[in-house]
């Protein structure tokens, strides 16, 4: 008789416990993943690179890319001629729910019309951002849609670098997004920095960049990188 009382404190003090971390298991679950760590998955300076190459990864969609040298640098240019929409796509394909693209860039401008860049993350078809110099904003696409828009103080004359980032959060099912932009001198002072979110996950793909010569000047890109979450 003794037994079976024991039995029972201490089955109904280890049942609701037993629920209790299940519970805390299932919710865990849920949220994002931070011990996961940032890392390098993919990097180019091009400084292995022969002038007049490209890397052996690059994959021209468009218009005429070479390494060439600038600035006491190597760098990849992109001829201002013929005007139009021209790129490449580069890196690994990564299925990474989450995933950052940086690179720095040098445009140029002839009378009021300025170069302008832009790139993807997810292929082609994936989460793009184009600079506009002129209005001095970045827009972000994705889809038919979804579009949001940023104010950024653009230099046409120096080099500026861009970072695009998304973090899948698995407990709101949403994608956030996050947009750097800062002059590669001075990194530290932040020219743009904008958050937002996309519902559900940004496909997978290829990172892609591209030029706009609208000013029939040289554009000019250099330290290339890509970091995932493993």
């Amino acid at each position: 008789m003794l037994c079976e009382m024991n039995k029972k404190r201490l089955n109904q003090f280890l049942i609701p416990l037993l629920y209790h971390f299940v519970c805390i298991g299932v919710w865990a679950e849920t949220l994002p993943d931070h011990t996961q760590e940032w890392q390098t998955v993919y990097e180019e300076k091009f400084d292995q690179v022969g002038n007049d190459e490209l890397p052996d990864d690059f994959f021209v969609l468009d218009g005429e890319f070479k390494v060439t040298s600038k600035d006491g640098r190597k760098c990849l240019a992109m001829s201002g001629t013929p005007v139009g929409e021209h790129g490449f796509l580069f890196g690994p394909r990564l299925a990474a729910e989450s995933i950052e693209l940086s690179f720095s860039c040098l445009g140029g401008f002839k009378s009021r019309r300025h170069n302008v860049f832009a790139g993807a993350l997810g292929g082609i078809r994936g989460l793009k951002f184009r600079v506009n110099p002129t209005s001095r904003e970045i827009i972000l696409f994705y889809e038919d849609d979804w579009q949001r828009a940023f104010a950024v103080n653009w230099s046409s004359t120096e080099w500026m670098r861009i970072k695009l980032r998304l973090e899948w959060n698995s407990h709101k099912e949403q994608t956030g997004v996050e947009l750097e932009v800062s002059r590669e001198a001075d990194p530290e002072q932040s020219m743009l920095g904008s958050s937002t979110v996309v519902d559900g996950k940004i496909r997978s793909g290829k990172c892609a960049v591209w030029g706009f010569s609208y000013a029939e000047e040289k554009m000019y890109w250099d330290h290339l990188r890509i970091r995932s979450k493993i």
